[in-house]
């Protein structure tokens, strides 16, 4: 199985853990984009969720899935965040961000 496909499956895993009435943090990567994909369908079906998302690009997949969206300061207690890591070790210590989106900007 390629590295694409484990993201999908280890992706869509975790949204098995979004429940109606939760605010979802939205993390950055090629890991979460699976997870917004799988999203959107459950938002399609009737998943009530509002999602916080940790960058623009985050931002603008989850509006084309149609994932209501609002911002931190807004909702400031995140039910659950699903987000990837670029590495992981056998004790569960990970690195987040090898370079890329690692907060959000706020760019006013």
């Amino acid at each position: 199985m390629n590295t694409e496909n484990l993201k999908k499956i280890a992706a869509e895993k975790a949204t098995e853990s979004v429940r109606s009435g939760m605010i979802v943090g939205l993390g950055t990567g090629s890991t979460v984009y699976y997870a917004l994909l799988k999203l959107g369908t459950m938002v399609s079906e009737g998943l009530d969720i509002i999602g916080i998302p940790t960058s623009e690009g985050t931002e603008k997949i989850a509006s084309a899935q149609k994932i209501p969206l609002t911002t931190l300061a807004t909702h400031p207690t995140i039910d659950l965040t699903i987000d990837g890591a670029d590495e992981v070790d056998a004790h569960l210590n990970l690195i987040k961000g090898g370079g890329a989106a690692l907060v959000r900007e706020d760019h006013r």
